[in-house]
C-alpha cells in the first residue's frame, strides 16, 4: 500500500489489485500490522485525549505542562493519520495521510529534543531555568515547531511529486538528516544526562518523578524511532523495497504515541500500600512538579522586626 504512491509505475494499482500479487501468508501479515496498529492507537488516542483534557480544562499550565499539552496533540495527530492510513486502503488519498503522518511525528520529535534539552538544562542550571527562564518561551517554542513542521511536510509532499514527475529521482534525505542526524544526537546526549542525574544524583528526590518520566519518554522514543527511520532509509535507497519494513516502522511509531500517557500515570501514581487517588491527582503531582520546585526556590525574605 505505501508503494503505491511512490513508485511511477505502481501509481494506478487499486489495493485490489496489489493485495492479488501477494501470497496469504503476506496478506496476513499486512493485515495484522494493520489490526494491531489501529487497536493500539484507540488506547493511545484515549490516552492522549485524557492528558489534553487535563492540561487543558483541570490543570493548571505552566511552562513545561505547555510541552507535554503540545506533544499530546501531535501524538493524537499521529494516531489518527496512521489509523485512517491503515483503514482506508484508497491509493488516490494515500500522498495525503502520509504528509499528515510526517506533519504530526516530525512536531512529535522536535517536541521530544527540545523536552529533552528544557530538562538538561533544569538540571545542569537549575537557578536560571527556574529564575530567569522567559515565561513565553515555551510557548513561541510550540508554535515555531509546528510551522517548521508544517513547512517541511510541505517540502516532503513537494520532492513527492517531484519524484513522480521526473520518473525515479530520489531526493527526500532531508527527512533522515531532520530525524537521524539532528534530532537523535540531541535527543541522545540529553537523555545520557538525564540518566547519570537520576542515577547519581537520587538524594533530590522532588525531581525524581518528573525526571523519570521524561527519561522513559526519550528512552522508548529512541528504541521506536530506530526501526521507522531503518524503514525508511530502505524504502529511499532501495528500488525494490516493499511495504513490510514501513509497515513495522509506523506499527512501532503507533507504539510511541500511545505509550507517553501510560508512563505518565506509572510513574506518577502512588506507591503500593498508599491510598489510591484518580488520573487528576496523578498526572497533578508528575506535571506540576516543575512549578513547585519554581516556588521553592524563589528569595525568601523576611521582613526585619
Amino acid at each position: 500500500m505505501w508503494t503505491n504512491f511512490s513508485r511511477t509505475n505502481q501509481t494506478s494499482v487499486t489495493p485490489a489489485a496489489d493485495n492479488y500479487n501477494l501470497t496469504f501468508g503476506e496478506y496476513l501479515e499486512q493485515k495484522t500490522i494493520s489490526f494491531l496498529s489501529i487497536f493500539i492507537g484507540l488506547f493511545g488516542f484515549l490516552g492522549n485525549a485524557v492528558v489534553l483534557w487535563l492540561l487543558g480544562f483541570r490543570i493548571k499550565r505552566n511552562s513545561f505542562t505547555i510541552f507535554i499539552l503540545n506533544l499530546a496533540v501531535a501524538d493524537i495527530g499521529v494516531l489518527i493519520s496512521l489509523a485512517t492510513f491503515f483503514a482506508v486502503e484508497d491509493p488516490s488519498l494515500n500522498l495525503i495521510y502520509v504528509e499528515l503522518i510526517v506533519f504530526t511525528y516530525s512536531t512529535g520529535q522536535f517536541l521530544l529534543t527540545v523536552i529533552s534539552i528544557d530538562r538538561c538544562l533544569c538540571v545542569l542550571f537549575p537557578i536560571w531555568h527556574r529564575l530567569h527562564r522567559p515565561s513565553r518561551l515555551s510557548t513561541f517554542v510550540c508554535a515555531a515547531i509546528w510551522v517548521l513542521s508544517f513547512l517541511l511536510s510541505g517540502i516532503h509532499y513537494v520532492l513527492f511529486q517531484t519524484e513522480i514527475l521526473e520518473n525515479g529521482c530520489r531526493c527526500r534525505f532531508y527527512q533522515f538528516f531532520v530525524s537521524a542526524l539532528l534530532c537523535l544526537p540531541l535527543m541522545i546526549s540529553s537523555t545520557l544526562t538525564l540518566f547519570i542525574n537520576v542515577c547519581f544524583k537520587s538524594q533530590q528526590r522532588r525531581r525524581g518523578k518528573l525526571l523519570r518520566a521524561i527519561l522513559l519518554t526519550l528512552l522508548f522514543f529512541l528504541f521506536f524511532a530506530f526501526p521507522l527511520n531503518a524503514a525508511y532509509l530502505n524504502f529511499t535507497l532501495s528500488t525494490d523495497a516493499g511495504p513490510s519494513p514501513m509497515r513495522y516502522g509506523l506499527l512501532c511509531a503507533s507504539l510511541n504515541s500511545s505509550i507517553n500517557p501510560l508512563i505518565y500515570f506509572l510513574v506518577g501514581r502512588k506507591k503500593r500500600g498508599q491510598s489510591r487517588e484518580n488520573w487528576k491527582a496523578t498526572f497533578r503531582r508528575i506535571l506540576e512538579e516543575d512549578e513547585g520546585q519554581r516556588e521553592d526556590l524563589q528569595p525568601n525574605i523576611q521582613p526585619k522586626p
